[in-house]
């Protein structure tokens, strides 16, 4: 298995993410998400490789908003990939809805 193989399949979903890293709020949109992480555009400096972060994002299928645990896995000029840690149901179910839909 080559070394860019993935797990999960990506879908391209625009979402709101927000967390906080080193006291300072961060905001960036989703470019593509899949059942094992996301890419988060982000404008200015990234977290480092390893950082855990709490992200807070709107999944169209919960009515509020949630928290997912995530590790910054890779950097790219435009953004970070993250990667999930533990869901619960109700957010793996969310997250299959979300990337079930038909691209808008």
């Amino acid at each position: 298995m080559s070394q860019d193989a993935r797990v999960h399949e990506r879908f391209e979903r625009r979402l709101r993410v927000r967390f906080q890293h080193d006291g300072v709020e961060r905001e960036g949109i989703t470019r593509n998400v899949s059942l094992g992480g996301m890419f988060i555009v982000l404008p200015g400096d990234f977290p480092p490789i390893g950082t855990e972060l709490k992200v807070r994002v709107r999944l169209p299928a919960l009515k509020d908003d949630t928290e997912l645990a995530v590790t910054v896995r890779w950097t790219h000029a435009d953004g970070i990939g993250v990667q999930f840690g533990q869901l619960r149901a109700r957010e793996a179910w969310a997250l299959n809805k979300l990337i079930a839909e038909p691209k808008s």
